[in-house]
């Protein structure tokens, strides 16, 4: 069997796109289940989502 390896920076952009991605989706299917979501905790989770990504930019940074 061949042995990959990670490409980094397609990973991260996967990962990156998929975080901006939850907090639509989990609202989407709280929606569609009939769940009451409040607009409050959608924003907190998008705000922790994006303080995630600021980090992560940052310590890409010092690595290099």
């Amino acid at each position: 069997m061949e042995e990959k390896e990670i490409c980094y920076p397609y990973a991260y952009g996967r990962l990156n796109a998929s975080l901006d991605w939850l907090a639509s989706s989990l609202e989407m299917d709280c929606i569609r289940e009939g769940i009451e979501c409040d607009d409050k905790l959608i924003a907190l989770l998008k705000e922790k989502i994006e303080k995630i990504q600021k980090v992560a930019v940052e310590d890409s940074f010092d690595k290099h």
